[in-house]
């Protein structure tokens, strides 16, 4: 699969179309891991009060013509990157796209052209697996989509997500 075909859009009933890459999620904190994941009860994503407090740092020194620091700690485990598999919450990334009020449910389109389609309220526990002990999800990907109900059984080989 091409870096191209890795990427995967968020449209349909939003303000903005999203575009994400699967590779570049590694490095964010929101990862999750995915066995742990799976071994636990599907939670709800909530934005921690460090993500808002940083978020508005950064706009209040934006707006009084301070120069903004680049404080991005990237701290990663090499070993665990090597070796686990890892997923991001759907959340944060659908809520950047801005979804309108009208939004009833979330469609996942597969490589093959067959669809998923769920209640829109499923992105609050959705994961987006990216990686499989290391690996990129090249044969299967570029997401898996685990939305607490479907642990055992995941939809794979998505490459779009649509709000209806």
């Amino acid at each position: 699969m091409s870096q191209q075909e890795m990427i995967v859009t968020i449209t349909g009933k939003t303000k903005h179309t999203i575009t994400l890459d699967p590779g570049a999620f590694m490095f964010d904190k929101r990862k999750v891991n995915m066995d742990e994941y799976l071994q636990s009860e599907p939670s709800v994503y909530e934005e921690t009060k460090d993500e808002d407090n940083r978020s508005a740092l950064a706009w209040d020194s934006h707006r009084s013509g301070m120069k903004i620091r680049n404080e991005n700690d990237i701290s990663v485990d090499r070993n665990a990157l090597k070796s686990e598999s890892f997923g991001i919450p759907l959340t944060p990334f659908l809520e950047n796209a801005s979804p309108g009020q009208e939004a009833e449910s979330i469609v996942f389109e597969k490589q093959d052209g067959s669809e998923v389609e769920v209640p829109y309220e499923t992105h609050k526990t959705t994961i987006l697996k990216f990686s499989h002990k290391g690996e990129p999800l090249t044969e299967t990907g570029p997401l898996h989509v685990y939305d607490g109900t479907n642990n055992e059984n995941p939809y794979t080989h998505v490459v779009k997500i649509v709000v209806r």
